[in-house]
């Protein structure tokens, strides 16, 4: 086998069916194989997906909400193939971004993971997507934040990181680096595993040859929510990466700015 796609689905069953959907109309259906994890959604997901694909999928159902790695890491325990595409559900393959992806990988025995590049539903790329990797000087002066220049007539563009909206990277070396840190229950879990790959020396890129349609955002509407996850995962992977001194400052500095602009000073 030589693609395993895992996708996670919450509570968006025509979103998630939509995207396999996209897949299914790729070449070579053969060589890949398609694992659905569906997080605890309650909300007929699972009857709709078994009842849409059958046996063409596998589905995983959770009792619990175990949030994107943790998920995410329940699929790839299944998979086989040689690598492993994690895929956002709100995701639409409008061409053959497998192929594209896999030349790269063959030809380049140092890439690690590979994204292709992220188009919005207005055709736009989506932005920050990829970039370099966060530490409290770019944290403060706001450089995480500042799109990473792509070179004029480059066909792949080598980053510290991608997003995991759809992340692909070689099966033997995500369970080398240990697969998805389930701490992370959402946002950063990218930028971790692009971390540990760097430090066994292999490259992350975005190969601009090709795209895929992320739809953005549909599975998590509220933005207190979003917040909440956002925070808590970056005082994580601070904590992870730099210490508890630096994370302890961030967090200091993150309510002293919420309490001014609640003053209004």
């Amino acid at each position: 086998m030589t693609f395993s796609a895992i996708i996670i689905n919450y509570k968006t069953p025509e979103l998630t069916i939509a995207c396999l959907k996209s897949l299914f109309t790729l070449p070579r259906p053969e060589e890949r194989e398609i694992i659905v994890i569906d997080n605890h959604s309650e909300d007929g997901s699972v009857e709709m997906l078994r009842g849409e694909f059958g046996d063409k999928i596998q589905i995983i159902v959770n009792k619990k909400n175990l949030g994107f790695a943790g998920a995410n890491n329940q699929g790839a325990a299944l998979a086989t193939g040689d690598y492993l595409l994690f895929l956002n559900s709100d995701t639409i393959a409008t061409e053959d971004f497998l192929s594209e992806c896999l030349s790269l990988f063959k030809q380049n025995e140092k890439i690690g993971i590979i994204s292709p590049r992220l188009k919005l539903e207005n055709n736009e790329y989506q932005k920050n997507a990829f970039g370099r990797f966060p530490t409290f000087w770019r944290l403060i002066t706001q450089v995480t934040k500042k799109e990473q220049k792509i070179p004029t007539e480059a066909e792949i563009l080598k980053t510290d990181w991608v997003s995991g909206c759809a992340l692909m990277i070689r099966r033997e070396l995500f369970k080398k680096v240990g697969g998805w840190d389930d701490h992370f229950f959402l946002y950063f879990e990218d930028v971790d595993i692009c971390k540990r790959v760097k430090e066994e020396r292999y490259e992350t890129v975005v190969n601009l040859k090709t795209n895929i349609t992320h739809l953005g955002g549909k599975s998590l509407s509220l933005n207190s929510e979003r917040k909440k996850y956002y925070y808590e995962a970056q005082d994580y992977y601070f904590g992870k990466w730099y210490g508890l001194i630096t994370k302890v400052i961030i967090k200091v500095l993150r309510y002293s700015i919420k309490t001014l602009k609640g003053l209004k000073i």
